[in-house]
């Protein structure tokens, strides 16, 4: 199953691995800054959008098939953002590989459950939580190392070629041991075309709002009508779930409380995670002068502890249930955003370095227990889907928290560093955000243990 793990890393890897390469693209290509948002975007808000669409297709036909064709169209998509001469060619090349990770990302989860038993789902689900937080952190690390020993292209060349190797390597694999046709749909279900369309708009309008809501404002009757237009759809799309005879979500599984809390908690480990990657580097690059692969490098603490301790993570959930070590994970989160909240100008690196480890041992002990009690609701032919419908709101979690600290800070960071003694305005008000951020998952990590019960909704 190695391939399946070395598939969802460089997916996620390529999510902000991007953000060290913007500079010499902007050179290289000769665009304006305005664009680079859009080639930022061009892989997000598509990913978001098809991902739970895409987890139901490979429920419906069967997950192999589409996991091996989305490391391939991932493959490709980099492979064209590698040999872009255009910033026109370039976006485009970031959405197909947005399309390629949509399929990979779902159906490899559905693979990996298929494949292991109910008492050990939480392990499985430990080493792939700790695979996706390592890839959010080591990504930015290679594509840094990659643009310095060639350029920009060298990272997405890498990518595409680490991701055709593996196509070939899992295809020879799946065919010898005859996987690829052994999947046989248990149930008559149909795909809810209708459905699918209307939560693929929502989700695009409310990523696209989300990221123009910190230049544009929330006065701007943009922001306001997409926001607006949202909730609509939203509500649309609950009416249609109610009515379709297989619906893409059941409308049941909203009021399961194991489902909801699960994709609340995915939610807020994501706000937090991805306010950290954006504040921290800023304060590294801006306060600091680091270059972006030595930011890169001072990160690392955090994937180390992610990577090494996601596995406790998913045993205690095994053990206890998700609630427990979803109330300790928040916890040490909190605690460690407190910490960021105090850094100065002076601030030694080792305080810094024992903050990350903490946040990376308290995201250790909330994204597995999170996906665990998500996918503890469905039974094993609805995988694809669970995965893809917190994927998508993990996403827009990631969206929601850059986008808050990005605000957060530029209202109040400083002009000039010099003379400042004490926490640095805007950096202690937006780690103090994450800080409180956190008091809803230790809630609801607090109603999971206390309420045990494992039924399953559809």
């Amino acid at each position: 199953m190695i391939y399946i793990y070395l598939a969802y890393l460089i997916s996620i890897m390529n999510i902000n691995s991007i953000k060290i390469l913007l500079p010499e693209i902007m050179v290289d290509l000769s665009v304006s800054l305005n664009w680079l948002t859009w080639v930022v975007n061009s892989y997000t808000l598509p990913l978001a959008a098809l991902i739970p669409i895409a987890g139901k297709i490979g429920d419906l036909y069967g997950p192999r098939r589409f996991f091996l064709a989305g490391i391939f169209i991932l493959g490709a998509g980099s492979l064209i953002c590698g040999t872009a001469f255009t910033i026109g060619w370039l976006i485009a090349g970031r959405i197909l590989q947005a399309l390629g990770a949509a399929l990979l990302v779902p159906n490899s989860l559905a693979i990996l459950m298929a494949k292991t038993k109910e008492s050990e789902r939480g392990k499985t689900l430990g080493l792939w939580s700790g695979i996706g937080a390592s890839g959010a952190v080591i990504g930015p690390v290679v594509s840094g190392l990659l643009a310095d020993v060639s350029c920009w292209r060298g990272a997405f060349i890498f990518l595409s070629v680490l991701a055709l190797v593996i196509t070939a390597a899992a295809g020879r694999q799946m065919i010898i041991s005859r996987e690829l046709g052994t999947w046989v749909r248990k149930t008559k279900s149909s795909f809810d075309g209708m459905g699918a369309a209307t939560l693929m708009i929502s989700t695009a309008i409310l990523l696209m709002t989300i990221t123009i809501l910190p230049d544009w404002g929330w006065a701007n009757n943009w922001v306001k009508a997409g926001f607006i237009l949202v909730m609509l759809l939203y509500f649309t799309f609950y009416r249609i779930e109610k009515k379709a005879a297989d619906p893409l979500i059941n409308p049941l599984l909203l009021k399961n409380s194991r489902f909801s809390l699960g994709l609340l908690v995915g939610f807020i480990e994501q706000v937090g995670i991805s306010g950290t990657l954006f504040v921290l580097p800023i304060y590294f690059g801006t306060v600091l002068g680091h270059g972006p692969a030595m930011t890169a490098l001072l990160l690392l603490p955090a994937a180390t502890a992610v990577s090494l301790l996601s596995p406790l993570g998913g045993r205690l959930s095994d053990r206890f249930g998700p609630g427990i070590p979803i109330i300790a994970g928040m916890a040490l989160r909190a605690f460690s955003f407190y910490m960021f909240s105090r850094i100065s100008m002076e601030t030694a690196y080792l305080y810094i370095a024992l903050g990350l480890a903490i946040n990376g041992l308290g995201f250790a002990m909330t994204a597995t227990p999170a996906l665990h009690s998500v996918l503890s609701t469905v039974d094993s032919s609805r995988n694809g889907v669970a995965s893809g419908v917190h994927n998508m709101v993990r996403f827009t979690g990631s969206a929601t928290g850059t986008t808050i600290a990005g605000i957060i800070l530029y209202a109040l960071i400083p002009s000039v560093f010099e003379g400042i003694s004490g926490p640095i305005p805007g950096f202690r008000e937006a780690f103090l955000f994450g800080a409180i951020a956190c008091l809803p998952g230790i809630a609801a990590g607090v109603y999971l243990a206390i309420n045990k019960k494992q039924d399953k909704t559809a």
